[in-house]
C-alpha cells in the first residue's frame, strides 16, 4: 500500500508525511493514480488520474522547469 511508510525509500518519506498532513491527503489520500510534484522539500502540486497527469501535472512540470515538450 502506497500510504505505508515502510513502502517509501527513507530519503523520500518526508513526501508521504507532508502529503498525509495536507488537506488533499486527508480528503483523498487513497485516490490513485496519484502524482506529486515536490521542490525544495515541499510539495507544490498533486493530482490524481491519468487526465490529471496529462492536463494538469505535465504542464505544471514544464512551467516549473521552464521547459517545453
Amino acid at each position: 500500500m502506497i500510504l505505508k511508510e515502510e513502502n517509501w525509500p527513507p530519503d523520500a518519506r518526508w513526501v508521504l508525511t507532508e502529503f498525509q498532513m495536507s488537506d488533499e491527503g486527508a480528503r483523498r489520500g487513497y485516490w490513485t493514480p496519484r502524482f506529486i510534484l515536490a521542490q525544495d522539500h515541499k510539495i507544490i502540486f498533486t493530482v490524481t488520474g491519468n487526465d490529471g497527469w496529462k492536463q494538469k501535472m505535465w504542464p505544471r512540470i514544464l512551467d516549473v522547469t521552464g521547459t517545453t515538450a
